[in-house]
């Protein structure tokens, strides 16, 4: 060795050290230095850095900590709503600590990377400053030591630790924001818990105009899907032929996720609330209810329609047909700003009970649509801002009949704006349709 150094040229060296730099390079490059993923999924940054500022102005003392909470399908990992409303990232292992007495009031910790296994799940961003910047966080480290050492010190600075995450039911897993405060207060003398879910709730529940433009984009996109899955509709397809149609359409589309399963029943399947099997055959003379949403820049949609599966309701079908779409009506009509979402139920069902069903209605008629298809809700009167549902059902299991008609709506200052009105929605409507598709076949 140290003779082939002796012999090695000076011009070998210079040619050697060329090469190493070069490969350093571009090995840095491919492994994520100074690379960042796109925050914010089509809003600015800007949007997400406010949203935490104006929660810190809520909390006034003291920190918050929120961990990403979301799952990983076939399309990547897509965070829940609360941390995407407050960082706009789907980063899998990603905690957001929040104090506006800390020198870094907003810090994002994520997972140490893993080179060998980013050679096979993908390229993950080193921590830079410009990703901090591009991100707008003050900072952003390693979990691990770094978050236990910034933690402490916030503590120190003010012992009380806020819950801004959804509050769960008796009966379910402790969420991990919880359990990391269980073990603090058993460390730490003096340090409380506080009860500060209602600020992040209660921003969430009005919709900013750029909000209510994506959710109109996902139902823009769920509109070209369901027009899709009908031209391929006919008896003897399957619900999970449909279920691929639709899939398909939506990723043509640019939308990675659906907002929710689609549930696709055919026949007696429709009266199963979340029907999921999409293991029937659709049969002439039946009803298929299809509830689907797409999903656009994290805002989903959710629309429900149900359709004769020969092109034509029956007489029966379009007599029960006709009543839950009287039930929508009147429910729309209800929409202002101060009903409650009791009082919308009440509208809806009085049609209902009038004609003889009560006994065949299963579920409430609306609820708030946003980041997440069950919008986080505080059960509060409707203001102006807020994105719901109307979607009033009735179910005769025992006669294979299903019925439920779902339409997204804007509360405004006066009443609301059906988002989704550009989907065909009472029965003649939806014949035209239908009939329409099998012309242009």
């Amino acid at each position: 060795m140290n003779h082939f150094k002796k012999r090695l040229s000076k011009t070998a060296l210079i040619a050697v050290l060329a090469i190493t730099v070069a490969v350093t390079a571009l090995m840095s490059d491919a492994y994520g230095q100074d690379k960042s993923l796109t925050a914010g999924g089509g809003f600015d940054p800007s949007v997400f850095k406010q949203r935490r500022q104006h929660l810190l102005d809520s909390l006034k003392e003291g920190t918050a900590i929120l961990y990403s909470r979301g799952e990983e399908t076939d399309m990547g990992y897509r965070s829940d709503g609360d941390f995407w409303y407050l960082t706009g990232l789907d980063e899998p292992g990603a905690i957001l600590m929040l104090s506006s007495t800390a020198e870094w009031k907003e810090i994002l910790f994520l997972p140490p990377r893993d080179i060998e296994a980013e050679k096979w799940t993908g390229w993950r961003p080193d921590i830079t400053d410009s990703l901090a910047e591009a991100w707008g966080f003050d900072k952003i480290a390693r979990t691990g030591y770094y978050f236990d050492y910034y933690l402490t010190n916030n503590i120190r600075e003010s012992p009380i630790l806020h819950l801004i995450s959804a509050l769960a039911s008796p009966n379910d897993p402790i969420p991990p924001d919880m359990e990391l405060y269980d073990k603090i207060t058993d460390r730490v003398p003096g340090v409380s818990i506080k009860n500060s879910s209602r600020y992040l709730e209660n921003m969430r529940v009005i919709k900013s105009p750029d909000e209510v433009e994506a959710v109109r984009l996902a139902i823009d996109i769920t509109h070209h899907g369901l027009s899709e899955l009908f031209a391929a509709m006919k008896p003897g397809v399957t619900e999970f032929y449909l279920d691929g149609v639709l899939e398909a359409s939506f990723k043509r589309q640019g939308a990675r996720f659906a907002a929710f399963d689609n549930i696709i029943a055919a026949g007696t399947n429709a009266a199963v609330l979340h029907y999921q099997r999409l293991s029937d055959t659709l049969r002439d003379g039946e009803l298929l209810l299809i509830d689907v949403g797409a999903e656009c820049q994290h805002y989903v949609a959710d629309i429900s329609r149900t359709i004769p599966i020969n092109g034509t309701f029956t007489a029966e079908q379009a007599h029960l047909y006709d009543l839950v779409y009287e039930a929508q009506q009147a429910a729309i009509a209800a929409v202002k700003p101060g009903v409650s979402f009791n009082d919308l139920d009440d509208a809806a069902k009085a049609v209902i009970r009038k004609a003889g069903y009560t006994n065949y209605v299963q579920h409430s008629v609306s609820h708030q649509l946003g980041v997440e298809v069950h919008d986080r809700n505080n059960n509060q009167p409707l203001e102006a801002g807020m994105i719901i549902t109307i979607e009033p059902g009735i179910y005769l299991y025992e006669k294979g009949i299903g019925i439920r008609i779902e339409d997204d709506l804007l509360v405004t200052k006066t009443g609301c704006e059906i988002l989704s009105s550009s989907i065909p929605g009472s029965r003649s409507e939806i014949e035209a349709w239908l009939a329409s598709m099998r012309m242009e076949d």
